[in-house]
This record gives structure tokens, sequence and C-alpha cells, in this order.
């Protein structure tokens, strides 16, 4: 019983290091500041950056990152360049961008999800989840 105990606090707490560690590298935090007001914008696509990495297997894989420029509500203009979005927009394209007033460079173009809302609370329920089952089974085991 007392290593049924022992290992549920290890596994629930490397549940909430994952979900925390997942939430920042796909960078929840920002993403739901730009997402909670609300506020949106129309941004036209200025320039296309793109890079050339190598991928495990030693094949190139190109990402192409769009800079982005709109007008905030308060008519200041925000020039950003997205890395988040698999949307490639064409130079002088428009897209909708959301933001917040406190922050506006940290705007994205991807739009509010469930998933990425709650990503942490996910994974960190997900694995509590198999660490009380894992628990409980190992209590029972003689």
């Amino acid at each position: 019983m007392v290593i049924a105990a022992v290992y549920f606090v290890i596994a629930v707490g490397a549940a909430v290091m994952s979900g925390k560690s997942l939430d920042r590298n796909l960078q929840g935090p920002r993403l739901r500041a730009a997402w909670a007001e609300g506020l949106t914008a129309e941004a036209r696509c200025v320039s296309l950056r793109t890079e050339e990495v190598q991928s495990p297997e030693g094949g190139p894989i190109v990402y192409t990152h769009p800079t982005l420029e709109f007008r905030t509500d308060d008519g200041h203009t925000v020039s950003f360049e997205e890395h988040q979005s698999r949307l490639t927009p064409a130079r002088g394209d428009s897209v909708t961008v959301y933001y917040s007033a406190a922050n506006p460079k940290d705007a994205t173009t991807r739009a509010p999800s469930f998933g990425m809302r709650h990503a942490r609370t996910l994974i960190t329920g997900a694995g509590s989840f198999f660490a009380l089952v894992s628990a409980v089974v190992i209590a029972l085991v003689p």
C-alpha cells in the first residue's frame, strides 16, 4: 500500500510537470493571453521568411514565417512574425489576428480552440487518472 501511495504521488507530480512543459512548448500562455480579450483585427502579410532545418531522418524541412501587420483598436500599427500557425498567406493577403491590448506584438493567427485553451489541464488530468488506476493496481496485486 505504501509503495502504491508513493508511486501515485510521484506519477501525479510527473503529470503536472508534463502538462506545464507541454503548455509552454505549445505557447499556451501567450495564445491564451492573445485570445482572452476577444480583440481581433485584419492583418496584411507584408513579407515571408523561409527557414530550412534538417529533420531527424536527415531530410530538409522548410518552414515559412509570415510577417503580418495590423492596426489595433487604438490606432497603433503592429508588425509581428507568426511562428505558430499552419497558415501560410501569400504576400498581400489578409488574415484575422487575435491580440491583447496589453501586448499586441504577441498576436496570433491561430483561432481559439478548446484543446489549446485547456491543454495543460487535459494532460495533467489524464496523467493523474492513469496514475490513480496504476496505483490501485499496484495496491491490489499481492
